[in-house]
């Protein structure tokens, strides 16, 4: 595989190279952090208002739930924020890798259901309609198994990869 030279030039971007060899505790551990942090957010927030989809806490109204949104959007932002800063430390090691690719896929399809479960269930449901609850737990199901398979492809990266650094196989 032909690596394109392009990665080599932003890997020797001094902000590429501070991120990555820094002992600044605000570098790449810092970042780390903070994308474990918006990780728990969106995939913790989102597993909690999908269980209750799929009959978890009966008890607990759904329209209400709607309202724990702006963490999960918070949290998703918080993830590409920092999941960018990770890609500028380790271009050739991500772009290099086809489980990146799988990965960035399955999150947009867990963005995705979220929306749904947000526009479409979580509304009034004075009037539960069963065909749409239907629905709703298969979308809940989906969700949490596509997150799930995002937290196993995201920790894959750190085995799967070809490459760490331009010119440098792993």
């Amino acid at each position: 595989m032909t690596v394109p030279a392009f990665l080599n030039t932003i890997e020797q971007t001094p902000f590429s190279v501070w991120i990555r060899e820094s002992e600044s505790v605000f570098a790449y551990y810092f970042i780390l952090v903070f994308h474990t942090i918006g990780l728990s957010l969106l995939v913790g927030t989102s597993a909690l208002v999908a269980l209750r989809l799929l009959g978890v806490a009966p008890a607990l109204p759904l329209p209400p739930l709607k309202k724990l949104f702006p963490l999960i959007w918070g949290g998703l932002w918080l993830n590409i924020t920092s999941g960018m800063l990770l890609l500028f430390a380790y271009p050739t090691k991500a772009l290099t890798n086809p489980v990146f690719y799988l990965k960035l896929a399955l999150v947009g399809f867990a963005v995705r259901a979220m929306m749904a479960v947000e526009r479409r269930y979580l509304g009034d449901v004075s009037d539960v309609d069963p065909d749409m609850m239907a629905k709703a737990r298969w979308v809940a199901m989906g969700s949490l198994l596509l997150w799930c398979a995002v937290i196993g492809t995201g920790r894959l990266l750190a085995y799967t990869s070809s490459y760490i650094l331009y010119g440098k196989i792993m």
